[in-house]
């Protein structure tokens, strides 16, 4: 195995900083939306939604600027404060019955209720252990009730990160686990006794110009996110070797050089 190389692991205010770098090149959030609209859709009229993990709004808020059903009842969980501040904002100004709890989730958070759908909207790899987590929220459906998880499938960051990983020696554990995605999300479910369905919509990660001179703060940040620590701070030859892995990872496409990786959706209905 290669020598480690001591690195910084990001904090939570940092997090929050290269969250929006990767944000702004991806495509999963319509893809998302679209997702929700259409299991909403299927809910009974004032259902209730459990959004585990919710970030700074944005799903929520994009979801019920689409239109089509909302929830009656809306329970959010968020204990970053970066983004608590933010969710609280947006919840607000959403017009419907709302609290946010900035509590961790864990198997034994006491869920308040019972809900119709419980959302991890990239959240389950926060959590040490997601498989449990997905359990006890489906103890908290109603009959019809569904657990929805979106995260990411076994492409693009997932073996970028297991590949380099194991070659930092970290100042602290990340937040984050970028190494868990939907196939081992399906194959504890399995294991468990449930039975998930998965699917993946075409969300590729817009690069284009990410490798331009120039453009090498815009690079480490997102890279930053990938791989959670400050990866301007990497000796070389070990940043080399990462940028070149990404690079070859991409496609051209019209004009655009796109990563590969489809966002997944995993399905466990009561």
């Amino acid at each position: 195995m290669p020598a480690r190389t001591p690195v910084k692991t990001l904090d939570a205010q940092r997090y929050a900083q290269t969250f929006a770098a990767f944000v702004a090149r991806s495509y999963e959030y319509p893809a998302m939306t679209d997702r929700l609209v259409g299991f909403a859709d299927q809910l009974p009229e004032g259902f209730a939604c459990l959004d585990i993990g919710a970030g700074t709004g944005k799903v929520i808020r994009d979801w019920l600027a689409c239109g089509g059903r909302r929830p009656e009842r809306y329970a959010a969980v968020e204990p970053n404060p970066a983004h608590a501040a933010e969710l609280h904002e947006a919840v607000a100004s959403l017009g419907i019955d709302a609290r946010v709890d900035e509590a961790p989730f864990d198997a034994a958070y006491p869920i308040p209720g019972r809900f119709d759908l419980v959302l991890f909207s990239h959240s389950l790899y926060w959590l040490a252990d997601p498989v449990g987590c997905v359990r006890h929220a489906c103890d908290a459906l109603t009959p019809a009730g569904r657990v929805v998880a979106f995260l990411q499938g076994p492409f693009g960051i997932h073996p970028l990160y297991r590949l380099f990983n194991p070659r930092f020696d970290r100042d602290h554990p990340p937040g984050p686990h970028h190494g868990f995605s939907s196939a081992e999300l399906v194959v504890g479910l399995r294991d468990a006794g449930l039975r998930p369905a998965v699917h993946f919509d075409p969300t590729p990660l817009d690069l284009t110009g990410l490798f331009d001179p120039g453009q090498e703060r815009q690079r480490d940040e997102y890279l930053s996110f990938c791989l959670q620590i400050e990866f301007a701070q990497l000796p070389e030859p070990l940043k080399s070797d990462v940028v070149a892995y990404l690079h070859a990872a991409c496609v051209q496409d019209n004009g655009r050089l796109l990563w590969y990786e489809p966002n997944a959706t995993v399905v466990v209905e009561r």
